[in-house]
């Protein structure tokens, strides 16, 4: 009896450890070759893993679990990607430093002002843990590495090209017109008229007048308020400033209750910033595009000349072809 015993828990023992074996062997079937490398369905589980935490406990509708098929294809490509990059990678013998993660982990903790556990707690919102985060950050290095070993010594932005792109783009560089403003507030006791008909017949110039009466601000400028956007003024201050010329001064107006005047000292029109002024913002920004160009044609090369095999239809892009 106790033999038999022994051969039925023997049995099952065998029969959990195949259960186990076969569930591994799902959980751990290949979905795509790449060259050497190979995706399995773990991997993908672990990259879909923050998007399924957020979706834990709801149910998904027909177009939502469309949409999460799609979003998991994605997240396939990505990881055909990155195994493409940690090829080359290697082929060139990139090497990130923990050094160099741990002086820009200290870089957003100073920008952001937070300590070791305040950026844990930001690591955490994306459901990564810190060593999750710098894994994807040595990853995003090696990509930066790649692409300054492969595409920046290909890239060359000329004097013309900036010239050309700041002259496609005037509307981006144009400023709104500005207005350099004076102002006289009055007291109750002292009419906007005469003080006007004063500044008018030059008795006292508007700088005069504002030292002289005025009870608002930069009354000891001249009145004074700095420049200001023309289009930001109140509809009755453009108004009181319509027609007028630099040092011109407006009809009376009220202002918090008071008498007041308006001169605008200087008026600058829609204009455009200067070339040299943004000169190296547009460098930047034609170097980044063109080093994009560059390394969207050299990873599409690579694809086409790697061996990608996807083991499973339903993985497949659409086309047939990774994207």
């Amino acid at each position: 009896m106790v033999k038999f015993f022994s051969l039925i828990i023997g049995a099952m023992l065998m029969l959990s450890a195949a259960q186990a074996w076969a569930a591994e062997t799902v959980i751990n079937r290949i979905l795509v070759k790449i060259n050497d490398n190979i995706i399995t369905e773990y991997d993908l589980d672990e990259e879909m893993k923050p998007i399924m935490e957020k979706l834990k406990g709801r149910v998904l509708s027909a177009a939502e679990k469309q949409q999460l098929g799609k979003i998991r294809k994605q997240a396939l490509n990505n990881l055909i990607n990155q195994v493409l990059v940690d090829q080359e990678v290697a082929r060139y013998g990139i090497s990130i430093s923990e050094a160099s993660i741990d002086k820009e982990i200290q870089r957003v903790k100073d920008e952001q002002e937070l300590d070791d556990a305040g950026f844990e707690a930001l690591v955490a919102k994306d459901g990564l843990t810190l060593q999750d985060f710098r894994a994807k950050l040595k990853k995003l290095f090696e990509k930066q590495e790649l692409i300054g070993h492969m595409v920046n010594k290909k890239v060359l932005v000329t004097d013309t090209e900036i010239a050309e792109e700041y002259a496609d783009r005037k509307d981006d560089y144009t400023l709104d017109k500005m207005v350099e403003l004076a102002i006289i507030l009055l007291p109750s006791d002292v009419s906007a008229v005469e003080v006007k008909e004063r500044i008018n017949d030059e008795e006292l110039t508007f700088a005069e007048a504002a030292s002289k009466y005025s009870i608002g601000p930069g009354a000891a400028a001249g009145g004074s308020i700095g420049e200001v956007g023309y289009a930001d003024l109140a509809e009755d201050w453009k108004e009181a400033l319509r027609g007028l010329q630099p040092g011109g001064v407006s009809e009376p107006l009220t202002i918090q209750g008071k008498e007041a005047l308006l001169s605008p000292v200087t008026i600058s029109e829609d204009r455009l910033v200067p070339l040299e002024e943004v000169r190296d913002d547009i460098y930047k920004e034609l170097m980044q595009k063109k080093r994009d160009t560059i390394f969207t044609e050299y990873f599409d090369t690579l694809k086409q000349s790697s061996v990608i095999v996807y083991m499973d239809d339903a993985t497949k892009p659409e086309n047939g072809v990774s994207q």
